[in-house]
């Protein structure tokens, strides 16, 4: 077996820590009222069934994509970005006439926004692992 890099890891660890997170958050909300505003807490963030879905689908797909390089690159940078938009319908919850579907709060937009940075980190990590692949060793005359 390959010895696993860096943004290996980071998909690895990320992608378990949301998987858990998500579960963890069905234990607490169940399935139902799934796209609402709710007092529901795990450790100070705010969690409703439709973030748990999301948080449990995007870690399996950084589980899921961490085996080769070429899919973590595209798999992380597709999370980076709905984690960066999720953390930007946080931002735009704290507009009254917002309705709050996701029930975030501030630690809850922390937690997406570095999710999202993770999910950046680990495939332009993975991008470059493949680049260094590629290129040609020079040995020295």
């Amino acid at each position: 077996m390959n010895r696993l890099r860096w943004p290996q890891k980071l998909a690895i660890s990320t992608g378990a820590l949301l998987v858990v997170w998500g579960v963890a958050g069905f234990v607490v909300t169940g399935f139902a009222p799934f796209a609402s505003e709710a007092d529901t807490w795990i450790l100070g963030l705010r969690v409703n069934p439709l973030q748990n879905l999301i948080h449990v689908v995007f870690g399996a797909a950084l589980l899921a994509s961490y085996a080769r390089l070429k899919a973590l690159s595209s798999t992380g940078l597709l999370l980076a970005m709905l984690f960066l938009v999720m953390f930007g319908l946080g931002l735009a919850r704290y507009d009254e006439q917002v309705v709050n579907f996701l029930n975030v709060n501030p630690g809850s937009n922390a937690l997406h926004f570095l999710a999202g940075f993770a999910c950046l980190a680990a495939a332009q990590g993975a991008a470059w692992c493949r680049q260094c692949d590629k290129a040609p060793v020079v040995k020295p005359a």
